[in-house]
């Protein structure tokens, strides 16, 4: 302490822990997109992996996914691309909330309803991400002509979910930079 006040503010930690949160989230983005993803679809003769499916899956699709990964694409996609999506999910949740709120907040939102909005909207998709994790891990466990019609629709369900919130969360972003850049506008037009 230094003059009655503390050696470093608390707008200074929280500001630091903010940069390491999103520096971790574009590392692991990063290395997802990358290489792991790219080493996934390789494994599985150039097909997408069941993450990166916007319109989802069905058996067939996800069999063939499965078969084509092979046992040691099954195991690298368990062991290695779902740890790391299922450490990137809640990164980005808390990270895509703070620059949300941000976005809200320079648009005129109160600051408390900026950030409650921002996690109502962001938090759902990492929510979705981590449950879609869980499916496809599920799936990868069991050898392919075990995995029944229900886990996949489980799984695609969550996979579908995911995208389709997360083009919700991408909305609410892009009408609030709209909203931002009006309300800068009309502040140097007046």
């Amino acid at each position: 302490m230094r003059d009655g006040r503390p050696a470093i503010s608390l707008s200074l930690l929280a500001f630091a822990l903010v940069v390491a949160a999103t520096t971790a989230t574009i590392v692991l983005f990063a290395v997802m997109q990358f290489v792991t993803v790219p080493r996934i679809s390789a494994m599985a003769g150039g097909a997408t992996p069941f993450d990166l499916r916007l319109t989802g899956y069905d058996r067939g699709e996800a069999l063939a996914l499965l078969e084509a990964l092979g046992a040691a694409g099954r195991a690298e996609y368990l062991r290695v691309q779902l740890r790391i999506d299922d450490a990137f999910a809640p990164l980005y949740g808390i990270t895509l909330s703070l620059a949300l709120a941000e976005i809200l907040g320079r648009a005129g939102v109160g600051r408390f309803l900026a950030f409650a909005l921002a996690f109502l909207v962001v938090l759902p998709v990492a929510g979705f991400d981590i449950a879609e994790n869980a499916a496809i891990a599920e799936m990868l466990r069991r050898p392919p002509d075990t995995v029944d019609a229900a886990t996949v629709a489980l799984a695609s369900f969550r996979t579908t979910a995911k995208w389709a919130l997360a083009g919700g969360a991408v909305t609410v972003a892009l009408i609030g930079i709209l909203l931002a850049n009006r309300r800068i506008d009309r502040k140097y037009d007046a």
